[in-house]
């Protein structure tokens, strides 16, 4: 998260959006959740994978991707590594 934190000051220079928390939630909450449920399901191997994707689309992009993009993702890593992802589960997008 750390590197997810540096890339949001970096690249969009605040943390509002990223920390609002409307509800009891926020995006660096999503990417956290999300990135433990792939650790989790897949292991440590492929949240780091998913960690640093969600840091490369901040700096490429300049913006902050959608909480459902990033489930959709951590869904995608953990299914190219043969495991199931049923739409109930939280990366089930």
């Amino acid at each position: 998260m750390r590197d997810i934190d540096r890339a949001v000051e970096d690249s969009l220079g605040s943390h509002e959006q990223y920390e609002a928390k409307k509800d009891g939630r926020s995006q660096r909450r999503t990417y956290e959740k999300s990135i433990e449920e792939v650790g989790e399901i897949a292991g440590k191997t492929e949240a780091e994978r998913l960690a640093a994707w969600i840091e490369t689309t901040i700096r490429d992009e300049k913006k902050l991707p959608s909480s459902r993009r990033v489930r959709k993702k951590g869904a995608e890593i953990c299914r190219d590594v043969g495991e199931s992802i049923s739409s109930n589960d939280w990366l089930g997008a």
